[in-house]
């Protein structure tokens, strides 16, 4: 039945206009990915605005592809002059340049686009065919379940992989504070609107996303003065962007492995493809009979991450189409996205609205086809439009944040939050807050609140429905684990200290 809905939504995607939005949704993915700063998260937010005229089909092809086109984009920048485009990139760097710098950019540049279209590939299968299961036992979730599991994605995206839990919990607090603004979800009671009747049905996700990720961006690059970077010189010939067959069956088990890898810690709320990528280096970094040629130019050093930083993408599907939990920044734009274009995610999504979500997971398969051929033929373009882009960056995604939140309603209201916003995510990045978090907990507050009131008044304000249910009970102990994971990480060290101690002793 799913590969019958596929095959039914690849012929969705032939129309010339869902082709358009996709190879224009890829080329500026791999644009927003490549300029450092800016990323996937960033680049879905500040096209928000335009998406919302196209239609269903077109906007969340051309979204989902920029998603994917700025994963692939990243690795460009990290290769050629050392500097990521994104968090995910950053493992690139090690090795992607020190290969660049011994004159191969070329073999660089093509095992991270193989990587990282095997990646994406295997990600893809795997949302296709853990999808729809996901989604059918998602029909046994209340509100109490639903509630337990929005809790943990909260915690986790807060904590999970991050020595700074207390500063994600406040972001979270903060995003959840402004969750609450406007209209009471049970009640209909106005909250926190401060006498603004602007304020009285919330505060747009659009104007929130658009500030925090794209407006921050503008202030830290003007404050940042101009970064001098190594750059590579030369010329990449063609031939060189097609690796031998040797070299690619040397490769061949480090794609696996990180495809498989970005897969599974994608599909974990909060772990996402920086974490993916790290994990993927330092196992191939174990496993290798060379490893001290890690840092120095090792090719596993370029195919193992970028494999398991593409492949995340389709892990971190799973839950927002089949639970409608967003488990990263990104698909937490995305949800925000599919909530206004008046689509439920969760499985009511994929039985009502089951061609569109096929679709535009058909858009996906291609747009990773036509991501490889991109990154393989026009490698030498991208490179030179990268760096003649860098003088007008800062124009560019100003006049884009400003234009897209004005062209929503027409309010300069909106301008004003924007600007608030743009300064708050100033400011969290400065201080390093983390934004995942914050932006997890503006799209989910309100559904929260909603299923924590109903499982309220379904037991009768009995707390203890939540540790009575089998599946509540399971995300609420991993939600406490994952806040005493600090606490039992410092008992461990020292504990291991104390044993040193005492054999140095003895």
């Amino acid at each position: 039945m799913e590969l019958q809905l596929l095959l039914q939504g690849f012929m969705n995607i032939l129309d010339p206009q869902v082709i358009f939005w996709c190879v224009l949704g890829v080329i500026i993915g791999t644009l927003v990915g490549a300029l450092p700063g800016l990323g996937p998260t960033a680049g879905v937010a500040l096209l928000l605005p335009l998406s919302f005229t196209i239609g269903e089909l077109n906007a969340l092809t051309l979204l989902m592809s920029i998603y994917q086109g700025s994963m692939y984009g990243g690795s460009l920048t990290s290769i050629l002059i050392n500097v990521p485009g994104d968090a995910s990139s950053a493992v690139t760097t090690l090795d992607g340049y020190q290969l660049t710098k011994k004159g191969k950019p070329g073999i660089a540049l093509a095992l991270s686009a193989i990587g990282s279209f095997i990646g994406g590939m295997i990600g893809f299968i795997g949302l296709i065919f853990l999808t729809p299961y996901v989604a059918k036992w998602a029909y046994v979730f209340g509100s109490p379940e639903y509630f337990a599991l929005m809790l943990f994605a909260l915690i986790a995206t807060s904590g999970l992989g991050d020595k700074k839990l207390i500063k994600g919990l406040i972001a979270m607090g903060l995003g959840l504070l402004i969750s609450m603004i406007g209209s009471d979800s049970i009640q209909g009671i106005n909250r926190l609107t401060f006498g603004f009747f602007e304020l009285m049905d919330g505060i747009d996700f659009v104007v929130v996303a658009i500030g925090i990720f794209g407006l921050s961006e503008v202030l830290i690059l003007i404050e940042e003065k101009a970064k001098k970077s190594e750059e590579y010189k030369g010329k990449i010939p063609f031939r060189e962007l097609f690796p031998t067959v040797k070299q690619i069956l040397r490769n061949k088990w480090s794609i696996a492995r990180g495809s498989i890898i970005g897969f599974l810690v994608g599909i974990l709320p909060g772990a996402g493809a920086t974490i993916a990528t790290f994990l993927s280096y330092n196992l191939e970094k174990k496993l290798s009979k060379t490893p001290e040629e890690f840092g120095k130019g090792a090719e596993q050093g370029v195919s193992a991450p970028e494999s398991a930083n593409n492949a995340s993408v389709g892990g971190a599907l799973i839950p927002l189409f089949s639970l409608g939990i967003p488990g990263s920044g990104t698909t937490a734009v995305l949800l925000g996205a599919l909530v206004m274009f008046g689509l439920q995610p969760g499985p009511l999504m994929l039985q009502k609205s089951g061609d569109l979500v096929w679709a535009v997971i058909a858009g996906l398969v291609f747009a990773n086809v036509l991501l490889f051929i991109l990154n393989t033929a026009f490698v030498p373009a991208f490179a030179i439009l990268i760096k003649k882009a860098q003088p007008y960056l800062i124009p560019l995604i100003a006049a884009l944040c400003f234009i897209g939140v004005y062209t929503l309603s027409n309010s300069f209201f909106d301008i004003g939050l924007m600007m608030i916003f743009g300064l708050l995510g100033y400011f969290m990045k400065k201080f390093d807050f983390p934004l995942t978090p914050f932006v997890l907990a503006v799209v989910l507050g309100k559904m929260i609140e909603t299923n924590l009131r109903q499982s309220l008044l379904i037991s009768k304000n009995d707390m203890t429905i939540f540790f009575t249910r089998p599946l509540s009970l399971t995300f609420m102990l991993l939600t406490i684990l994952i806040l005493c994971l600090p606490v039992i990480s410092k008992i461990y060290k020292l504990t291991v200290t104390n044993r040193r101690i005492t054999k140095h002793e003895g």
